[in-house]
């Protein structure tokens, strides 16, 4: 192999330092932006018909390892790990007793992981390649891993693994043939690979033993088999039509070529598209309580692991004789979250209660089965700092708290909706006392309004009209508005606020084209928080109204089976997560214009 000379920059600046080291200590000089070079090794990269037990690399400076455990793919993987060490200016590779596959083209992938002592200058994409046999495996895979969910690459710990066995249940028993890492935008390749065919897949593995073995490992599959040839031979099985996630980004995809390695002459190709990878995570957690609390005598809060199923939980207290109705009950938004409002004031006044929680929940085999569980909720009251440390009986609380969305004098936009929340349920809303009135001039002019209590939220009621625009408004619940189920009336509450003038907004109108499917269209902001969503539109004419100027991006959402969310994967079902797109452009939002967009969902 031809070796390379040292760089005469390289030189000089290693003899200065030298030379400063006797005198004094080193003034200034530019910094080293180089990279340490390879310039040889024993036995030579890419030998054939290998047989050692000991690798030697030279390089042409002093090196270290930065983070070599987590960087550094052998490929195929090595029944036992080697033992890798600096030495000098030499990166030594000891093997070991261990026996080597026959005509197998290994490859140790450094990546970055070996870098300059002084300013830690990487070698980028380094490969030490060799043959047991007397040829080298001289194709490549390449390709992008993405979440399936936003389309954005993994920042680490993602490993693509290729198997040449095609039997399913590979990624959980059988260690791969191949494994590949992703750079920062998920892109990858994979070198030295055989003609074969093979099935492809990719994993954030949380044991680091290259097995889909582990509940909650996210994970990837492709549908269609891999064929690698030489080109212009290769070509992908799209016989299989679950093919959800294949149009979904316009990057570039899987496919082969060889690798261009001059030593061996071997020519190199352009790559052949194919598939993406869509990591996900299967909703399989065991579902469980997960923390209750009792913080007054009336108001119990049980939280769970995730959502509870269809939202179905049976509360029975036991050892406790109640009436039939000796609760309410409040779910949150996310689903995890239970408040339960005791009523049975015999039941309150107990300091402690165990009920009995009943729901369904998925086992460890998929199947929804009826469960119970106990939660023993006891009551402590506060306690003084004073002589006998009694228990403190102050002045009880006799009002009904309520705290609106808003500050007083604020600036609301003119399709939102103020929410009042109350401390405890409410009970009776007396309209007659809720008074919501316009300023003009000196004078209050009463306007009517739209109350509604949340479905889920039962705390928590809007307040809405149709805002005119740049007006101050008044709002003026006065006491007894609200009376709680504990017998408490709110106090006076008055806003002022003022909306804001419609040529502030701009509004974007989508119309969708090749719509085969039920979608859901999401608006997200700059940064890709979800900001709205629209699950029904007429005439494939979607409206994003009353938008502050700024850039926005467009998400669908393919919902296949119609329940309004977006869907995980599951591999046993070979089932991969709802398919996603994003408009290929930031949007711009201009203040008082409307901007009109098409998109086509059935394209790449």
């Amino acid at each position: 192999m031809k070796k390379l000379a040292f760089p005469i920059l390289v030189s000089i600046i290693m003899l200065s330092t030298i030379n400063c080291a006797r005198v004094g200590t080193p003034v200034g000089g530019e910094k080293d932006v180089l990279a340490p070079e390879i310039i040889g090794s024993t036995p030579d990269n890419y030998s054939k018909n290998f047989g050692s037990d000991k690798i030697e690399i030279e390089v042409n400076e002093f090196v270290r390892f930065d983070n070599l455990n987590q960087k550094l793919v052998i490929s195929p993987p090595l029944d036992e790990k080697p033992e890798i060490f600096v030495r000098g200016k030499k990166i030594i590779i000891e093997l070991g007793k261990q026996e080597l596959k026959k005509n197998t083209t290994y490859t140790f992938s450094f990546y970055d992981a070996i870098v300059d002592n002084n300013e830690g200058n990487p070698i980028l994409d380094y490969e030490f390649v060799f043959s047991t046999g007397n040829q080298l495996d001289s194709l490549s895979v390449n390709g992008i891993v993405l979440r399936a969910f936003d389309l954005e690459p993994e920042e680490e710990g993602v490993e693509v693994l290729l198997y040449d066995l095609l039997d399913d249940t590979i990624p959980q028993t059988t260690p791969p043939l191949y494994i590949g890492k992703p750079d920062k935008e998920g892109r990858f390749r994979i070198n030295n690979v055989k003609a074969d065919t093979f099935r492809i897949f990719a994993i954030i593995d949380g044991n680091r033993n290259h097995y889909f073995d582990q509940s909650g490992e996210t994970f990837a599959f492709s549908d269609s088999l891999l064929f690698v040839n030489a080109p212009p031979e290769f070509f992908i099985d799209t016989t299989k039509k679950d093919t959800t996630n294949i149009d979904t980004m316009s990057v570039d995809t899987i496919g082969i070529d060889t690798i261009g390695i001059d030593t061996v002459g071997i020519d190199t190709t352009e790559m052949k598209p194919d598939a993406r990878l869509f990591l996900f995570t299967e909703d399989h957690s065991i579902q469980y309580l997960k923390n209750s609390t009792r913080e007054t005598r009336e108001h119990i809060q049980l939280v769970f692991n995730m959502p509870l199923n269809e939202r179905k939980l049976k509360i029975t207290p036991i050892d406790i004789d109640t009436k039939n109705e000796w609760f309410i009950k409040e779910e949150f938004v996310i689903g995890d979250t239970v408040s339960v409002w005791i009523t049975d004031t015999i039941l309150s006044a107990t300091d402690l209660i165990t009920l009995k929680l009943e729901y369904i929940k998925e086992d460890s085999t998929g199947n929804y089965i009826s469960f119970s569980d106990t939660s023993l909720l006891r009551y402590i009251a506060p306690v003084g700092k004073g002589k006998g440390r009694q228990e403190v009986v102050g002045k009880a609380e006799k009002t009904l708290v309520l705290t609106p969305s808003i500050r007083k004098n604020a600036q609301i936009e003119l399709n939102q909706k103020i929410s009042i929340e109350s401390k405890t349920p409410v009970e009776i809303v007396d309209t007659s006392k809720i008074k919501m009135f316009v300023y003009n001039d000196s004078l209050q002019i009463n306007t009517g309004y739209n109350l509604e209590k949340d479905s889920l939220q039962i705390r928590k009621f809007r307040i809405s009209t149709e805002w005119k625009e740049d007006t101050k408004y008044g709002l003026f619940i006065e006491p007894g508005a609200f009376s709680g189920i504990y017998g408490y009336d709110n106090d006076t509450l008055i806003l002022d606020f003022r909306t804001r003038k419609l040529d502030y907004y701009g509004k974007i109108i989508v119309t969708l084209k090749t719509v085969s499917e039920k979608m859901i269209i999401q608006l997200l902001d700059s940064k890709g928080v979800m900001l709205k969503e629209k699950t029904e539109w007429s005439g494939n004419i979607v409206e994003f109204s009353y938008l502050k100027a700024g850039e926005y991006k467009l998400k669908a959402i393919y919902d296949r089976n119609g329940n309004g969310k977006w869907d995980t994967g599951n591999y046993e079902e070979k089932r991969q997560p709802e398919k996603v797109k994003f408009f290929n452009e930031q949007i711009k939002v201009r203040s008082n214009w409307d901007l009109k967009i098409e998109w086509d969902l059935g394209t790449k």
